[in-house]
């Protein structure tokens, strides 16, 4: 800094200053929380069909769960009951289990996975979960039943939802009586595969063997349901092949 002395001439004078430095702490890295493994079951506003057991399902394989995680129980009045169950890996898809265990219509469960019941192979682990149901009773579904007739021959009888999708199916040797029970409310439609080299499902073409595909027949209507009811279509002349009258869903649409 600029000094003048006492002779009247300018110069410059150095000094010091002692100052402290902290050095910064380095910022510490944000933990990335994993995603836990995510696991479905089928059980569907709390209920269950009867005779339909506990499926889960997650869109990675599973490593081997872990059962000391997993608890069963029957609700009482006053208490839980356990109840024992067995887990089975499904042999053709590696991303599902089911739940073999004795459960009844009337009663009321609570199902209870802890965290890391299930694994995935790569070591992810699952959420706790508490889920309670109950097995809906036969009244508490539709069921449709159709007379088949003027058919000889094997023929596949396949119920479809308003999405077009087979939900159930009943392979038929001979005209008769086919009864499709435990149905949910709603609209379905009818489909019938006549199975010429029967082999129980529908055969596509083959254009290289000239092979036609196997025919296939629609009922003539939409059939809705509703809970409790059960329905039996008069007759069902598949003899008749009707193509599917899609203006039946644009009716429905419209209204």
């Amino acid at each position: 800094y600029p000094f003048t002395d006492t002779l009247g001439v300018l110069g410059y004078k150095q000094d010091t200053l002692p100052m402290r430095f902290t050095a910064p702490r380095a910022p510490r890295s944000a933990k990335v929380k994993k995603t836990p493994y995510s696991v479905e079951t089928n059980i569907k506003s709390g209920f269950l069909k009867q005779g339909q057991k506990i499926s889960f399902v997650a869109k990675t394989p599973f490593a081997k769960p872990d059962t000391a995680r997993i608890r069963l129980y029957e609700i009482l009045d006053k208490e839980k009951k356990k109840v024992s169950f067995r887990l089975i890996r499904d042999s053709i898809n590696s991303c599902k289990y089911t739940m073999a265990a004795g459960l009844a219509q009337g009663k009321k469960y609570l199902l209870i996975t802890d965290s890391a019941a299930f694994r995935s192979i790569y070591n992810d682990r699952s959420d706790s979960s508490g889920i309670k149901f109950s097995i809906r009773t036969d009244d508490s579904y539709a069921k449709l039943t159709f007379n088949i007739k003027n058919y000889e021959g094997g023929r596949l009888i396949q119920l479809l939802n308003n999405k077009e999708v087979v939900i159930s199916e009943a392979y038929m040797k001979k005209d008769g009586k086919v009864e499709f029970p435990l149905l949910e409310s709603g609209f379905y439609r009818a489909r019938v595969i006549y199975d010429t080299n029967g082999d129980g499902k529908w055969t596509t073409g083959d254009f290289s063997l000239g092979r036609q595909p196997e025919s296939t027949s629609y009922y003539p209507a939409e059939i809705e349901l509703k809970t409790g009811w059960e329905i039996e279509q008069d007759q069902w002349d598949i003899g008749t092949k009707n193509v599917k009258d899609q203006k039946l869903r644009e009716k429905k649409k419209t209204k």
